[in-house]
């Protein structure tokens, strides 16, 4: 497709909702997958000052209403592939007036249910010229609503506005990866998801080249797939770079076009082999929550770190030390947080600024305010609570170490889960560890525990696994308990989800996968039977 195909395509939909009486500000829900109308839609309505709420294609039932219905959206755009799970809820949703659906069909022969209507034949008599409207749009006005991931509750509805828009396509694709008009990027990531149409479009978009635009991401397709439309340019996010470098070399893993890649989840583990390994000219790990607050980038590509504290002369954020057995900032005699030092690990808080404006969650007053805190470092001054613990480094760099929910303490250590599954993983048999902490009686704290999926054609040795993990891990930061998954537990933005595995913890009366114990005796790994569940939680074994 050219862009002048894609432009006069956006155009057809600007002319159609605005004959149809949408205005600037009104909201219209899209549920749809990766593909080229997706990125249309959004195009085509942003022209006009509508704002797409892009809904998370991969939550079903109630929470799928509760998505689009915190939208207030006056009309929704679906894609055919969800219309049987739209169905299914839709005596559920509520939409503001006038409440049209639409439905795009990607050319396929589909039964339009009553009370949708078709796009094509609509779009076919809509002019292809610029739409006009007065007064313009500006950097100020609202582009998007896009979700938080949902990890912790509901997803909430954030607002972005153009101007964050347009910093983050020059930021990523000009100052970070120097992207031309020649540049193939391969694009694989939810288009719902923030690095996907806030990221990885605009780096595209604002410097021209092209797109080479996938479904979904396949681990074992990706290179295939780079070769073939000979990518130069990648954003990642979360996990997914380790999916690539855990699957099986292969003699051609360096024999590929991509040079830069940028995002956020490399590990410094597996940084340095992941490049060597696949021949990148250049990693790019940024920070930036979905809430658009706190952008920070590794522009010299330090293996470990996500960048900088200041990013172009700006201050983006502190962090400060956290009490995490009282769930609270440490403060000073004032009452003021208390920075952390080099090498000391605390909360990551984010500056709201004018340059880095928090515009809160759609009709989520509260949620909103939780989020913020004022009089941090001195009175009237107000930070985003980002809820990542980050560790200070020399020259103000700062790694990632969990999230705050996902820290927890063992025999008085606090434990960093994501630390323990770095160390896990390289015993090299994993496609995925899932490190989370599950009460046991008699005890104080939180046990260690492992959700581990098995590449393709591998079996655990339980013996040597066990083994490594004694000589590899602290007493206090080994998986007590291990949990064999067919699939990974992940969003589809690759973020490993715990808190279903916490809620379920070892007992094999409520889990069907395998469940192993780490005997502190024999320090070996013992299948958990109903009388080892209950000799554990009696305290016969003693930790």
């Amino acid at each position: 497709m050219s862009y002048t195909t894609f432009n006069e395509t956006a155009n057809r939909y600007s002319h159609l909702f605005q004959k149809r009486g949408f205005i600037k500000g009104d909201t219209v829900a899209v549920l749809m997958d990766n593909r080229p109308e997706f990125l249309i839609v959004h195009a085509g309505l942003a022209k006009i000052g509508v704002v797409p709420a892009l809904v998370n294609n991969n939550i079903k039932g109630q929470t799928l209403v509760h998505a689009i219905n915190i939208a207030e959206a006056r009309a929704l755009i679906i894609g055919a592939e969800y219309l049987s799970e739209y169905l299914k809820i839709k005596n559920d949703i509520k939409f503001k007036k006038p409440g049209l659906i639409f439905v795009e069909t990607e050319n396929n022969k589909v039964k339009i249910p009553a009370g949708m209507e078709d796009l094509k034949p609509l779009l076919a008599i809509e002019p292809v010229s610029n739409p006009s409207l007065l007064p313009p749009i500006n950097s100020k006005d609202t582009l998007e609503y896009i979700y938080t991931s949902g990890t912790t509750g509901l997803p909430k509805a954030t607002e972005l506005k153009h101007q964050k828009w347009l910093q983050l396509g020059y930021a990523s694709g000009g100052f970070a990866m120097r992207a031309i008009s020649d540049d193939i990027q391969y694009l694989c990531l939810p288009l719902y998801h923030n690095s996907g149409i806030n990221i990885a479009w605009p780096t595209t978009l604002v410097h021209g080249g092209t797109i080479a635009l996938r479904r979904k991401f396949s681990a074992g397709n990706f290179w295939d797939d780079i070769r073939k439309y000979k990518a130069t340019l990648f954003i990642y996010i979360g996990e997914l770079c380790r999916y690539l470098n855990n699957q099986p070399p292969k003699e051609n893993d360096s024999d590929n076009t991509l040079k830069y890649i940028l995002g956020n989840g490399m590990r410094g583990d597996y940084w340095e082999e992941f490049q060597s390994r696949f021949g990148i000219k250049k990693i790019i790990e940024v920070y930036g929550a979905t809430e658009g607050v706190g952008a920070i980038a590794n522009l010299k590509g330090v293996p470990g770190m996500i960048g900088k504290l200041t990013v172009a002369g700006i201050r983006m954020g502190e962090v400060v030390r956290y009490d995490i057995e009282k769930d609270e900032i440490i403060r000073d005699s004032r009452g003021f947080a208390i920075k952390c030092s080099v090498g000391e690990t605390g909360l990551f808080l984010a500056g709201i600024n004018d340059l880095n404006p928090f515009s809160g969650y759609k009709n989520n007053k509260s949620a909103t305010s939780s989020k913020i805190i004022e009089d941090v470092f001195k009175k009237g001054d107000r930070y985003f609570i980002s809820g990542d613990l980050f560790k200070l480094h020399k020259k103000g760099y700062v790694s990632f170490m969990d999230r705050l929910g996902d820290t927890f303490k063992w025999k008085g250590e606090v434990v960093a889960t994501n630390e323990v599954s770095d160390i896990v993983s390289r015993f090299g048999v994993f496609e995925d560890c899932n490190v989370y902490g599950v009460t046991v009686s008699k005890t104080e704290g939180r046990a260690g525990m492992a959700a581990l999926t098995m590449l393709t054609g591998e079996k655990l040795d339980l013996n040597r696994f066990a083994a490594y993990v004694t000589e590899n891990l602290t007493v206090y930061a080994r998986p007590h308990f291990i949990r064999i998954r067919k699939e990974i537990d992940a969003t589809s933005s690759f973020k490993q989800i715990k808190s279903n595995l916490q809620k379920e913890g070892f007992n094999p009366d409520i889990i069907k996968d395998p469940l192993y114990f780490l005997d502190p005796e024999k320090n070996k790994y013992i299948k958990i039977t109903k009388k080892v569940y209950d000799d554990i939680e009696r305290g016969v074994y003693r930790f």
